[in-house]
């Protein structure tokens, strides 16, 4: 019972673990407009979703066995810790600057608030999800509010 009710929350957690991370994302870069030689990272939100709604337990890559959501190839290496599964840094890449800075630095900073400020409202629209999934599992079980 107890994992029919994991399972059913997983996409929304999924959405919600990938939503804060982003915000990381885009802090650092907003924090680093200022930095020489700075490059702006980001990631493909839809690609890491559809990333993380894979069964874990094994990789999509020659079907290797996962330990905490990271893919094993050798018995020798180190297990990681990955609570979430969810692994993001593969997924960063660089962003194309239209207009590179004298210092080399690609941080649009218009670009990355209106990303941060986009990012924001849809993490706390995944949180609103969860908060209803909760509040119908809540009136289902008969205990109200």
């Amino acid at each position: 019972m107890l994992d029919k009710l994991t399972e059913s929350f997983r996409g929304a957690a999924d959405a919600l673990t990938l939503r804060a991370r982003r915000q990381e994302v885009l802090t650092s870069n907003i924090s680093n407009v200022d930095t020489p030689n700075y490059k702006a990272v980001d990631f493909d939100f839809k690609a890491a979703l559809q990333a993380a709604e894979k069964p874990r337990g094994h990789s999509s890559a020659n079907d290797l066995p996962m330990q905490g959501g990271l893919a094993v190839t050798s018995a020798g290496h180190i297990a990681g810790s990955n609570p979430s599964g969810i692994s993001t840094a593969a997924m960063l890449q660089y962003r194309q600057s239209v207009n590179p800075s004298l210092d080399d630095n690609t941080v649009d900073i218009d670009r990355e608030r209106a990303a941060f400020s986009e990012n924001t409202v849809k993490y706390e629209a995944a949180l609103r999800d969860i908060n209803g999934q909760i509040a119908d599992l809540k009136q289902a079980m008969g205990s109200g509010n």
